[in-house]
C-alpha cells in the first residue's frame, strides 16, 4: 500500500479499514447464498432445468462459486434456459390469449406490488410473448417471493416499534398509578389525572398496534385468497409450467395463511393490553 502517510495510512487501514472490508465480505458471502436460495425456490427443474441445476451446484459448492453463479453463471444458465423454451414449438404455443389477458389483469389488481410491477415489466412496450412467457416461468413466483419477504419485513417493524415503545408505557402508567393511590388531599385528584392519561396513552398506542395488525391480516387474507384461485384456475393442467405454477401458488397460499393466524395473534394480543389499559383509566377516572 504505497501513500503519501505511508505506515500512518497503512496502520489506520489495518485499525479500520481492514476489518471493514472483511465486514463487506462477510455481507456478499451472505447476499451470494440468499440469492442462490432464492433463485432455487423460484426457478422450478421443471421449466429451468439449467437456471436450478446452477442454483442448487451453487448452494453445494464454494463461497467463490456462488460468487460466481451471482455474477454471471444465473445469467448465463437463464439465456440458455429461454433458448431452449423458445426452441421447443410445444412451449411457445402455450400462452395463449387468455394467459396473457391474465397477466395484465394481475399488473392492474394483483394484491403484491412486487407481482404488479413483474407483470407490468412483462407487458412493457415493445414486449412479446417471450416475455410473457418468462414471466409465467419465473418472473411470476419470483416476485410473490418478494411479496411475502417484504410483508415479513414491515411488520417485524412496526411489531418491534411497538414492543418497544407499549410496555414502557404501561410501566409508566403503573408507577403513576401508584403514587397516585399513595397520595393524599388535593394531590390525590391531580394525581389521578395524570395516571389516567397515562393509562390513556398507553391505550391508545395498543389500539394502534391492534388496527394495523388488523389491517395486516385483511392483506394476508386477501393473498391467501388470492393464491387459492390461481390453484383452482391451473390445477389439473399437465405442462410443466402450468404444474409448477399450481405447486407455487399452493405453498404461497399456506405462507399467506399461516401470515393470517401470526397477525391475528398480535391484533388479539393488543387488544387485551388495550382492554388492560381502559381498566387503569377507569380506576384512575372514576375512583371507588
Amino acid at each position: 500500500m504505497r501513500t503519501p502517510d505511508g505506515e500512518a495510512a497503512l496502520k489506520a487501514f489495518v485499525l479500520t479499514g481492514f476489518s471493514g472490508a472483511q465486514q463487506r465480505a462477510l455481507q456478499n458471502v451472505a447476499r451470494n447464498r440468499d440469492f442462490a436460495q432464492r433463485v432455487l425456490a423460484s426457478f422450478s427443474a421443471a421449466y429451468s432445468p439449467r437456471v436450478h441445476e446452477a442454483a442448487d451446484r451453487a448452494l453445494r459448492g464454494t463461497d467463490a462459486d456462488r460468487e460466481a453463479f451471482a455474477r454471471t453463471g444465473f445469467a448465463e444458465a437463464r439465456t440458455l434456459d429461454m433458448r431452449d423454451r423458445e426452441a421447443d414449438e410445444a412451449h411457445r404455443q402455450v400462452i395463449a390469449q387468455a394467459e396473457r389477458d391474465f397477466v395484465v389483469s394481475l399488473a392492474q389488481k394483483d394484491p403484491g406490488e412486487q407481482v404488479r410491477l413483474a407483470a407490468q415489466h412483462a407487458l412493457r412496450q415493445g414486449s412479446t410473448d417471450a416475455d410473457i412467457r418468462e414471466f409465467y416461468a419465473t418472473g411470476w413466483m419470483a416476485a410473490a417471493e418478494l411479496d411475502i419477504e417484504f410483508f415479513r419485513q414491515h411488520s417485524q417493524e412496526a411489531g418491534m416499534r411497538y414492543l418497544a415503545l407499549i410496555p414502557g408505557l404501561i410501566a409508566d402508567a403503573q408507577e403513576a398509578e401508584k403514587e397516585a393511590l399513595a397520595a393524599g388531599g388535593a394531590a390525590a385528584a391531580q394525581a389521578r389525572a395524570v395516571a389516567a392519561r397515562a393509562w390513556t396513552r398507553a391505550k391508545d398506542e395498543a389500539d394502534a398496534a391492534r388496527i394495523a395488525w388488523e389491517t395486516e391480516q385483511l392483506r394476508c387474507v386477501e393473498q391467501a385468497r388470492y393464491w387459492q384461485s390461481v390453484v383452482d384456475r391451473y390445477s389439473g393442467k399437465t405442462d410443466p409450467i402450468w404444474v409448477s405454477i399450481t405447486g407455487a401458488a399452493d405453498k404461497n397460499r399456506t405462507v399467506w395463511t399461516g401470515e393470517d393466524a401470526f397477525a391475528s395473534g398480535q391484533s388479539g394480543h393488543w387488544a387485551e393490553v388495550s382492554s388492560r389499559a381502559q381498566a387503569g383509566v377507569d380506576r384512575m377516572s372514576n375512583p371507588g
